[in-house]
């Protein structure tokens, strides 16, 4: 028996000697470059043709100790023709268990550590709004599907002990949008433990996001990944948790993603969140918090914070985002708010919010500036694609405002509310009421279109009893026209700043003025004294009381002005008709945006203005036309009337009357003889 025992030792130990001889020798032969060859030759095709994109290795290297291990240096995943590369890596490590591998017949891969090196991922829209990575691997998922049942068998088991990713990067290039490349992710670090399915999982990973410094760190715990892919479409969540701290991050950066022409909306200021996730009856489910430090609006900081919660159900195909306790302070900024989003399979992206507040300026909102020069592709004219008008016809976006003051410079609304909705990147209001300068304003169908560099809107007002007093002190430090203003006006323009506004400004309305005033010329008093003075040139009048009462400003009875605007001027399109103590004006002609006048028409002086012209009592019973003109500035009004002509149509009405009055007188006499002759 003994001897048999030693036997067998020596047998056993011949054949472990003879093995690691075998091992050695096989180590050495596999370091070699014609194996090594081999490698890449067999590796490449079969990882192109699973990919559907070509796969270029610089070289491999396939070693047998410690363990077995395939390294691929300078791995690169072609991208579409005329683009990026999809993917490339400095090296990618794979160390596999072999005896796990043998004992299966391979069905068991058992893989003890992956580790990628400086890989480097560029994410590439097209013009037609396709993503380069759309379609990878389709090809041979259909090929394995496609085949007989007999011969597809359960699929291979693979498990990894270990998984990293060492300073990777994320770049981004949009040319639907018109962007050059950008850095989304850097410095990513990845590490997971133990991966496969069913089995159960421990993943961490840190980088910087849209930053030269690491802002963002997640973690998160698997008690068991799903045990196939089918168990993944069944629609649970897997049973998972926990968490996503995001630190610091430039708003400003964020620009960089926008679409063209809307880069001023992001200024600057930073975003911190914090969040904790976790599995719920089947639904995932994200819940935190988060702050805004530092936001610049014109130069001025703010803050702010906010609650969030995120729900995705994998068995509707549904997601749901709400930010609750919203809070913006800041100079000419005090709001709060909330609002939802919610995605389903089909479904339109639907998005409600509320913003309530004491304050919001909108010289502070409407002027936001980038923080920077703007690159010169940003200086392209922006239009949505096809694919891009797709998407934002899939939203629907509707909310309500409530804020206390807006304010724009001296133009100051109090309580505004409004409801608003969003439709191909215009910013609508469907209902729009607020209190301004003593009277009210309805601007319920007005737009504002984001999309342009310079914001272009479409004014839809009601205006009731406004006071011009008011109005025009606030914006232009004096009123030259008081009143109560009234009427419907429909403006479009781009931006708000009224130098360049002025000139561009078009559009139509019909105003009325109650209990108004001119106060900065008493055309009464002009029109008299001019008709006086023709009158006294002829010698029939002397001195003239003044119609207006001396009082320097002219009362404006019942203004109506019907007009268009261009070209930097209100183009009355109807005679300018207005009543005044000493008669009717009625003026054609075009107001200047900026307050200049070229006004011509006529004025008819009443007959109890003319009562008080030293010659002309009696003599225009019906009134007098005077030719009227007025040039000059609303502010300093420069009166022009037409005395020859006046004085000539008093003399030729004063003839007339002489007429009409001896042509009474004769037929007078004649009807008394023939009355005495009838006798």
């Amino acid at each position: 028996m003994a001897c048999i025992g030693r036997r067998l030792l020596q047998v056993v130990g011949g054949a472990i000697a003879a093995l690691v001889l075998a091992v050695v020798a096989l180590a050495l032969l596999l370091q070699t470059g014609r194996v090594s060859r081999q490698v890449r030759d067999f590796v490449v095709p079969r990882a192109s043709a699973a990919l559907g994109r070509e796969l270029a290795i610089r070289d491999a290297k396939l070693s047998f100790l410690p363990a077995l291990r395939v390294r691929l240096i300078g791995a690169m995943v072609a991208g579409r023709p005329g683009e990026p590369p999809l993917a490339q890596l400095e090296s990618l490590d794979v160390k596999l268990k072999l005896w796990p591998l043998v004992r299966s017949l391979g069905k068991d891969a058992q893989i003890g550590g992956v580790l990628l090196v400086k890989p480097i991922v560029n994410l590439v829209r097209a013009d037609d709004g396709t993503w380069n990575f759309e379609g990878l691997g389709q090809s041979a998922q259909r090929e394995r599907e496609s085949g007989p049942r007999g011969e597809r068998g359960p699929p291979a088991a693979v498990i990894v002990d270990r998984a990293d990713i060492e300073d990777g990067e994320l770049r981004i290039l949009d040319r639907q949008a018109g962007k050059g490349a950008r850095l989304a992710l850097s410095k990513v670090d990845f590490s997971a433990q133990h991966i496969g399915a069913g089995e159960p999982l421990h993943a961490s990973l840190s980088a910087a996001l849209m930053g030269a410094q690491k802002n963002l760190q997640a973690e998160v715990r698997a008690a068991r990944l799903p045990a196939s892919a089918e168990a993944i479409s069944s629609g649970a969540c897997p049973e998972i948790s926990g968490t996503l701290r995001l630190t610091g991050l430039e708003l400003g950066r964020v620009r960089a993603f926008l679409p063209p022409k809307l880069t001023g909306i992001m200024t600057g200021g930073r975003l911190s969140a914090d969040a904790k996730f976790a599995s719920q009856s089947g639904r995932c489910i994200a819940e935190g918090s988060g702050t805004l430090s530092a936001v610049r609006l014109r130069g001025a900081p703010a803050q702010g914070s906010f609650a969030l919660r995120a729900e995705a159900d994998p068995a509707k195909r549904a997601v749901r985002l709400s930010i609750e306790d919203l809070v913006l302070k800041g100079p000419g900024v005090d709001l709060r708010g909330k609002a939802t989003a919610s995605m389903g399979k089909g479904s339109l992206t639907t998005v409600r919010f509320a913003i309530v507040g004491p304050l919001l300026d909108l010289g502070e909102v409407m002027g936001l500036m980038p923080a920077e020069p703007s690159q010169p592709e940003e200086q392209q004219p922006f239009a949505l694609s096809k694919s891009q008008r797709g998407a934002v016809e899939a939203l629907d976006v509707k909310g309500t405002i409530a804020i206390a003051k807006v304010a724009k410079g001296a133009l100051v609304a109090n309580d505004f509310q409004a409801e608003t909705a969003l439709d191909s990147g215009a910013l609508s209001l469907r209902k729009a009421h607020a209190s301004l300068f003593g009277g009210s304003v309805d601007a319920s169908g007005t737009r504002v279109d984001l999309s342009p560099a310079l914001p272009s809107w479409d004014l839809n007002a009601t205006l009731d009893r406004v006071d011009l007093n008011q109005a025009l002190t606030a914006l232009n430090g004096e009123a030259p026209v008081s009143g109560k203003l009234g009427g419907k006006v429909n403006l479009a323009g781009a931006g708000a700043e009224w130098s360049v506004l002025k000139k561009t400004l078009t559009g139509h309305g019909v105003l009325t003025v109650k209990e108004g005033a001119l106060t900065s010329a008493d055309i009464g008093q002009a029109l008299t004294a001019v008709v006086a003075q023709g009158l006294s040139a002829v010698g029939r009048g002397g001195p003239a009381r003044a119609a207006g009462g001396g009082s320097g400003k002219t009362d404006l009875r019942d203004l109506h002005l019907e007009f268009t605007v261009k070209d930097g001027a209100m183009v009355l399109t109807k005679p300018l008709s207005v009543g005044t103590p000493f008669g009717a004006i009625s003026l054609g002609g075009n107001i200047g945006l900026g307050g200049n006048l070229a006004l011509q028409g006529t004025a008819t002086l009443s007959r109890s203005a003319l009562e008080g012209v030293s010659g002309a009592s009696g003599v225009a019973p019906d009134g007098l036309p005077v030719p009227l003109g007025i040039g000059g500035t609303l502010a300093h009004p420069a009166v022009q009337v037409n005395a020859q002509e006046a004085v000539a149509r008093l003399i030729s009405q004063a003839a007339q009357g002489k007429a009409r009055e001896v042509g009474k007188r004769v037929q007078g006499r004649v009807g008394d003889v023939l009355r005495q002759l009838g006798k």
